[in-house]
């Protein structure tokens, strides 16, 4: 028997076509009456990493590692501008979907934005979808790849192969 779903996972790679993925995790959240995690996962490589730090110093390695999680999470949060036209797309089906709500309560939906790093994306996607105890993870694939992809070596096959929970993979056409 399949329990409620009350969180879900949003996997974000922050490209232009999250919109989509959004949207169905968000209608999938308005319909459960579930929570929203957004993550973001930034992969280490300790060979760029160690090459990196070489080249250019440990500090200056280090700081640009920093700003670079900074402006992951800026864009989450809507605080790039970059950003604000989905931002605003998403204010727009929020509308679509709940007209007679205050849009307060529509903000809701995401209990937590979350910024990671790790070896692998699907490991701390998948881990995440677990930590936070999330009974849905949605992530997007190009559709013109995806039967490629699906057997190919990337996220969204490890992340199928791992997960503890149903995954929702949201096609969308490839940039």
């Amino acid at each position: 028997m399949v329990g409620p779903t009350k969180n879900i996972l949003f996997a974000s790679d922050l490209s232009v076509n999250m919109k989509q993925v959004f949207e169905h995790a968000a209608t999938l959240a308005v319909c459960e009456n579930a929570n929203i995690i957004v993550l973001h996962v930034m992969e280490e490589n300790p060979h760029s990493e160690k090459r990196i730090q070489m080249a250019f110093g440990e500090q200056l390695y280090k700081n640009l590692k920093s700003e670079h999680m900074s402006q992951a999470r800026n864009i989450l949060i809507g605080k790039n501008v970059d950003a604000l036209k989905i931002r605003q797309a998403i204010a727009g089906f929020f509308e679509e979907t709940k007209e007679n709500e205050d849009s307060s309560e529509n903000n809701t939906l995401i209990s937590k934005i979350l910024v990671a790093e790790g070896r692998s994306i699907a490991e701390e996607i998948t881990f995440t979808a677990k930590e936070e105890s999330c009974n849905l993870i949605v992530i997007g694939c190009s559709q013109q790849g995806m039967l490629a992809e699906a057997m190919g070596d990337n996220v969204v096959r490890k992340v199928l192969k791992r997960s503890q929970v149903p995954v929702f993979v949201v096609p969308f056409l490839g940039e």
